[in-house]
């Protein structure tokens, strides 16, 4: 069997999916090679089938294949081994028993990967026992990064075995370790006409944006004869702010000497925060690629296919811009960034505006880039408010924010007026920070802030008068569906039905929760 075709089914949570769930799952040699070896019953399986099956960050599927039920796929948030950031799912798949041995497994888990980056994850997880041959080699063949034999400890049953665990990256791995990566935009704003106030104030910006708790400050290196035809003539933005000059004489006053980049990078080490610059040719990246760690494709040149490949060659970490660039452009960009084995990717959607106004950010598209492109996805915000796209585009995803500043707007220019102040850049930062921490782990669930107002607040089955064994419970006249406070929290009110009519089989105090297991069976 060479052709696969896989397609899924959103698993509900009825009693015909659950039957035929638990079937596989009683699999003799299915549970032979699962962490609770005993067999399940309908009486448990399905409350435990209706609850805990359908609350994980992705919707539990069948996979089919022939139109034909073959496999069935469960995910659950889980942490990254690693600690990287962005959405775990881990992964759990049952295959019909019908359809062992045929080769399924693994493209199933292939076809799963994909279907899991559309759902805006970023790695997914997996652990397999160690006397499971056959999934070690089904995870191993889908793709999977084996991280080695380790000990685990089921925690109901408390079984100590050995298992295998396995992780497969969707999104970049380096964009997603620790934090928000916010990159101190200084552009040309470095550039005050000798060279010694230019070194004073790009030296100046980098202890700025170092102070404002930035990851990074970027500058620009390029030579006005590698970036404009000869005749290119003026910008009517820029003749909007009074710059009315020659592109190409505009772009040769802003020009960074290679001899600076090294003494900037120094200082820039100096202060713990990295150093960056965006080349405009290949000279200017080979001069640029000694002092980097990370480099910057600007948004109008992801067409340049020389810079695409030079960076790619380096394997550093890429942020590439997408302004003022369509999806069919930016496809482009990404297939060249990878057919020449580049790195991790991260795509930073762009409005190419300057300033960009708040409606013309399409903020959106940040999750739209990631799960197109299995790239990390980020922010270049060229707009004047110092934070409200920043907070939204973390909000989204985003893993990278850039954002120009200046020491002073009133400073001539083409690049003052839009950038925010060192102040600003601060606020945003940290905002950007407080953002990234109210985020959690997106599973809806009661959470450990919630639990002591969860256990007194909540409405649940609570008995208004002292209840005696053989009394009839009846709502309204010895119960009610109330807040316990400091008593017991009885059932949940959807188990109405099974309390209702029926005869307590114990003492029960007022105030106190009722629940089904204490009424007499019918």
């Amino acid at each position: 069997m060479n052709e696969v075709d896989i397609s899924f089914e959103v698993c509900r949570p009825i009693e015909s999916n659950a039957h035929l769930v638990m079937k596989w799952r009683n699999d003799p040699d299915t549970r032979q090679t699962s962490f609770h070896r005993e067999e399940k019953q309908w009486a448990t399986f399905w409350p435990e089938f209706t609850s805990s099956y359908f609350n994980g960050p992705v919707q539990s599927i069948f996979a089919r294949h022939e139109e034909t039920r073959v496999a069935f796929l469960k995910f659950n948030s889980h942490p990254h081994p690693k600690s990287l950031a962005g959405r775990t799912v881990e992964i759990s798949i049952n295959v019909s028993p019908n359809f062992r041995g045929q080769g399924l497994g693994s493209r199933i888990l292939q076809s799963a990967l994909d279907h899991l980056a559309e759902a805006g994850v970023d790695s997914v997880y997996a652990e397999v026992r160690a006397e499971n041959t056959q999934s070690l080699k089904t995870f191993a063949a889908a793709g999977f990064e084996d991280l080695g034999e380790h000990e685990k400890r089921v925690d109901d049953t408390g079984e100590a075995c050995r298992i295998h665990k396995f992780i497969a990256e969707l999104t970049p791995a380096f964009w997603r370790r620790g934090h928000v990566y916010v990159v101190a935009e200084a552009g040309s704003n470095w550039r005050m006409g000798t060279t010694k106030r230019d070194t004073a104030m790009a030296r100046a910006l980098i202890e700025a944006a170092a102070g404002a708790g930035a990851d990074a400050v970027k500058f620009q290196t390029y030579r006005p004869e590698t970036v404009y035809v000869a005749n290119a003539g003026g910008s009517d933005y820029l003749a909007a702010a009074g710059i009315k000059e020659d592109i190409r004489e505009i772009f040769a006053d802003l020009a960074m000497p290679y001899e600076l980049l090294g003494e900037l990078a120094d200082y820039c080490r100096e202060h713990n925060v990295d150093f960056m610059s965006t080349g405009f040719s290949v000279q200017d990246l080979e001069a640029i690629d000694p002092f980097v760690t990370v480099h910057k494709i600007a948004s109008y040149e992801i067409s340049h296919p020389r810079l695409i490949d030079f960076v790619a060659r380096t394997n550093k970490p890429v942020l590439m811009s997408t302004g003022a660039s369509t999806m069919e452009d930016i496809a482009w960009a990404v297939e060249r960034f990878r057919t020449a084995k580049g790195g991790d990717l991260c795509l930073l959607q762009c409005t190419a505006k300057y300033p960009a106004p708040l409606n013309a950010l399409n903020v959106s598209a940040i999750p739209t880039l990631q799960r197109r492109f299995r790239a990390a996805a980020g922010l270049s915000d060229h707009s004047r408010e110092p934070s409200i796209a920043a907070v939204a585009a973390v909000a989204l995803g985003a893993r990278a924010i850039e954002k120009h500043f200046t020491l002073d707007n009133r400073l001539p220019g083409p690049d003052h007026a839009f950038a925010v102040t060192p102040t600003e850049l601060s606020r945003m930062t940290s905002e950007v920070r407080l953002a990234e921490k109210s985020l959690g782990d997106g599973v809806k669930r009661v959470l450990a802030a919630e639990e002591e107002l969860a256990r007194y607040a909540r409405r649940g089955v609570q008995a208004t008068k002292d209840i005696a064994p053989g009394d009839v419970l009846c709502e309204g006249q010895n119960f009610d569906i109330l807040r316990p406070g400091q008593q017991s929290l009885g059932a949940h009110p959807r188990h109405l039905g099974l309390i209702d009519g029926r005869k307590a089989r114990r003492p029960i105090l007022e105030g106190h929760g009722i629940a089904p297991s204490d009424v007499e069976e019918t």
